[in-house]
């Protein structure tokens, strides 16, 4: 993953365009979580890897310029749920719930998780296999679970979007799959939806789109050249679009 988390750190073209009006397709959320939504000054917390490094940025400048407060982001590069040992999301999340104690999270994970997990005995099984997808699955519920007892009412898991080349994106189907059925068990379907990000970054749906247009004319990069991440006008994009679907703004 060194060359998706690279990506980070290449100069990125600004521009002062935002596509809001392309925010109106994103993701219906489940009734429930619409029927439960925060205030607008409730805590919110974004958190995740790579993915979440700029456009947490992003989401938190949206945030506070809208009054959408307090808001907190936290992102590490290169992290996942099958490796505890490198970087533990459970230790992680219970800290940042007793620091921000947040009603409304948004996540998004997975980009690095191609790699063998341990299973709930503790053997190391490998990626590809139906064993990997179910201990995989375990870790996103119970990731889901913990956000849910420690006090939050509203979750956001951000689906992965369209990647450039095949076996990426079939590793973001796999995950995305495992994601939205982890959110729809009975215990969590009134507190966890899903946003999905390439209903907002893409032209075509589940086609990967490096360029958007700006309701101005003007050609906007909003994905990273490695073809995985966002760039600071993808975050923008999906910031606007995820105040209008949440907050109606």
């Amino acid at each position: 993953m060194n060359s998706a988390i690279s990506g980070f750190f290449r100069p990125l073209a600004t521009t002062t365009a935002l596509l809001v009006a392309i925010s109106s397709t994103a993701a219906t959320p489940k009734s429930g979580a619409e029927e439960k939504i925060p205030t607008p000054d409730s805590p919110v917390l974004m958190a995740g890897d790579s993915m979440m490094r700029l456009l947490g940025t992003a989401m938190e400048k949206a945030f506070k310029k809208a009054g959408v407060q307090p808001a907190a982001a936290f992102s590490s590069l290169g992290s996942g749920l099958v490796r505890p040992t490198v970087f533990d999301w459970t230790a992680k999340t219970a800290e940042l719930l007793a620091e921000h104690k947040p009603r409304t999270v948004f996540v998004c994970l997975g980009t690095n998780d191609r790699q063998p997990v341990e299973d709930a005995a503790g053997q190391v099984v490998i990626y590809g296999k139906p064993e990997w997808e179910a201990a995989y699955s375990q870790r996103v519920g119970a990731m889901m679970d913990q956000l849910i007892d420690g006090g939050v009412s509203r979750i956001v898991w951000m689906l992965l979007p369209p990647m450039k080349e095949p076996v990426s994106q079939a590793h973001a189907d796999l995950v995305n799959a495992i994601v939205r059925r982890e959110a729809d068990v009975e215990s969590r379907r009134d507190k966890v939806t899903v946003f999905d990000l390439g209903e907002v970054l893409c032209r075509r749906p589940g086609v990967y789109t490096q360029y958007l247009m700006s309701p101005q004319g003007q050609a906007l990069s909003v994905r990273d050249p490695d073809g995985v991440h966002l760039t600071n006008e993808g975050g923008k994009i999906v910031a606007a679009a995820v105040l209008k679907r949440f907050w109606k703004k």
